[in-house]
């Protein structure tokens, strides 16, 4: 009989994946209340200095910098859509696991990380 095929499989890249991904998760949840936390205090500063007319804020202008930030134009109807959950999440999966090649441990790892964390 001819030996058995060697795996394709290491145990090693399989955990570091893992690992990479579940401290990418704990990053991104932290850092994502984190930020979240200085936005909301930063707007209520700023709501507060309005109103006590120290500053006087151009939200619209604030608005208009956000969309055209983060909104897209959809190539067949020419209008602008805002972003969709699953289309923010297309683009972070990608963003951390371009040249990564353990991508499957990693997404695991990432949910874990972003549950857990």
């Amino acid at each position: 009989l001819p030996p058995p095929p060697q795996s394709s499989l290491a145990p090693i890249e399989l955990s570091f994946g893992l690992v990479c991904g579940f401290c990418s998760g704990v990053f991104l949840k932290k850092g994502g209340k984190l930020i979240a936390f200085a936005l909301g205090g930063v707007f209520v500063v700023l709501q507060y200095l309005s109103l006590n007319s120290f500053v006087r804020v151009d939200w619209q202008r604030i608005g208009s910098k956000f969309e055209h930030l983060f909104y897209r134009t959809d190539p067949l109807t020419g209008k602008t859509k805002p972003p969709t959950l699953g289309s923010l999440w297309t683009w972070l999966v990608n963003f951390l696991t371009t040249d990564f090649q353990p991508r499957a441990t990693f997404l695991a790892g990432l949910a874990l990380g972003i549950r857990l964390g």
